[in-house]
């Protein structure tokens, strides 16, 4: 794997916006006004969409809940990703593929990186109540879907594709609720199709980025720590850290960061507010609130 001189991650499709942030360091805010007259305020939903950028060289990971905040995103702040010919969708979850089938339209040549499990059937979330809900399959056969397992290079060697993720720790045990069904038997999902991406940046070592970490985001950076033999500089996108079933896994998961250093830690989308609250007072150096349009230049 290449390193980098240059990475820069921007926010495209997030939970949360906060147009009044300020830029600090390598952390850019998106601009509100131009020539004095405010500019088109981006849209947040429940999805992740991420613009990853390596020594000229443009990905995109994730698209988003819906068909519409991606694009209205990306038309508010001016951006061009026409060139764009590599990306990459971290797990199946309909919030990470909402425009995926839109954004793949507008280039033929358009490849996508994805787990060969991303596509899992009758897959559903249960509540303690009992309450199901079924999740959609991502429309993988309408595009260029090109299945991955094992870890894969992308951008000629620039970025790190994670395939199937090692759960090696003792707390991060998956998604509570989360399940499917195959041959009218009900088993628990492990969500094997989770992934991440890594860059390695040349004297300031590696940069995690993961889409909800299912795999656990201790898993994650260990096993991009295992791939590159490269000390940890930073993580960001989704923990998945939300919600009573995870509560007991974040002292454990600040535990296990604190030993591993970051410089920067900017968790978004389903990471959940209380964890990143725990995670802003147990890091305030090295973490960044997460807002649509937030740019980090490394």
């Amino acid at each position: 794997m290449k390193a980098v001189n240059r990475l820069s991650v921007t926010v495209l499709v997030d939970n949360y916006t906060d147009l009044l942030l300020p830029s600090k360091g390598p952390v850019k805010r998106a601009p509100i006004f131009e020539d004095s007259v405010f500019k088109k305020a981006p849209l947040a939903e429940h999805g992740l969409s991420l613009l990853i950028e390596v020594d000229g060289h443009a990905s995109i990971m994730d698209f988003g809940l819906s068909d519409v905040a991606l694009f209205y995103n990306v038309e508010a702040w001016g951006l061009d990703l026409s060139g764009i010919k590599e990306g990459v969708l971290s797990h199946g979850h309909f919030d990470h593929w909402g425009s995926l089938e839109r954004f793949a339209e507008r280039s033929k040549d358009f490849k996508l990186f994805v787990h060969e499990k991303a596509a899992l059937k009758n897959r559903f979330f249960q509540f303690p109540t009992g309450e199901r809900v079924y999740f959609p399959e991502p429309p993988l056969d309408r595009v260029n879907a090109i299945p991955v397992k094992e870890p894969r290079k992308i951008l000629g060697g620039k970025l790190l594709v994670s395939g199937t993720i090692p759960r090696v720790t003792d707390f991060e045990k998956g998604l509570p609720g989360a399940f499917y069904e195959e041959g009218g038997e009900v088993k628990k999902d492990p969500i094997e199709d989770d992934m991440a991406v890594y860059a390695v940046i040349k004297g300031e070592g590696l940069v995690v980025i993961s889409g909800c970490a299912h795999a656990g985001i201790v898993n994650t950076i260990k096993y991009g720590m295992e791939l590159t033999g490269e000390r940890l500089y930073g993580v960001l996108g989704g923990f998945h850290l939300t919600g009573p079933g995870m509560e007991e896994v974040v002292p454990r998961t600040i535990e296990e960061l604190k030993r591993l250093s970051p410089k920067l830690i900017l968790p978004m989308h389903c990471t959940g507010w209380l964890s990143q609250v725990k995670l802003m007072e147990a890091f305030p150096e090295a973490f960044v609130l997460s807002s649509l349009g937030t740019r980090v230049e490394l």
